[in-house]
């Protein structure tokens, strides 16, 4: 049961990885063919856009710019993370044994062993991991520039980069509330019912005051 579990995991890595590498050929076959259709339209129609610019040198800018290069990548990664993880079920028990027996092999922590298997199981997967991200960042840090620019930069026409940092203008800066003006307006509005009602009250003692002498005439 272990042995087919495992064939068929290997066939279905295999039958990914080929579906990727498929799916990126078929796409460059039609990538080509559309640089070729796109490179007559702007001879016919629009000439200042190729000036310069020579069949091939077009195609090889429309398939680079628009080449499904993640379907590569993608294959390359499941191909490493296979071809290593023979490797890693090998080399990850015999560091784990070296350092169980230094720790005082305890019965619980040997082979078999949940701690062993949780040990097994995410070490395959960080030897997994590992070349999937290095293959990302060779991904990103490869990308291709825009069409637009890279047929500028053909025509000999160089694109302006833009570096620095550009001040936010005065008319998009974020409205922020004025915590200070509203804590005043509170204050103020204190303040004068405060004194509104100190006032109420010197006015009734007066007039009680009054009555009293008024009383004693």
């Amino acid at each position: 049961m272990y042995d087919f579990s495992l064939q068929l995991l290997l066939g279905f890595l295999a039958a990914f990885i080929l579906a990727c590498v498929g799916y990126g050929l078929y796409r460059l076959s039609v990538l080509r063919r559309d640089a070729d259709d796109e490179y007559a339209d702007r001879v016919a129609t629009k000439p200042a856009t190729v000036n310069g610019v020579s069949r091939d040198a077009f195609l090889k800018l429309y398939v680079r710019s628009f080449a499904p290069r993640w379907a590569f990548y993608l294959a390359a990664g499941c191909l490493i993370a296979v071809g290593l993880s023979p490797v890693a079920l090998l080399v990850i028990p015999a560091v784990y044994d070296q350092i169980w027996a230094a720790n005082g092999a305890a019965d619980w922590a040997g082979r078999g062993g949940y701690v062993f298997m949780f040990t097994v199981f995410f070490g395959v997967v960080a030897v997994g991991a590992f070349p999937a991200f290095l293959l990302a960042r060779f991904h990103h840090a490869g990308a291709p520039e825009p069409f637009t620019h890279a047929l500028a930069r053909a025509r000999g026409e160089p694109i302006p980069e833009e570096t620095g940092w550009r001040r936010r203008p005065k008319w998009a800066r974020r409205a922020r509330p004025d915590i200070d003006a509203d804590t005043d307006v509170d204050g103020g509005g204190s303040g004068s019912s405060d004194r509104k009602t100190q006032a109420d009250m010197d006015g009734a003692d007066g007039s009680s005051g009054g009555g009293d002498g008024d009383g004693g005439d």
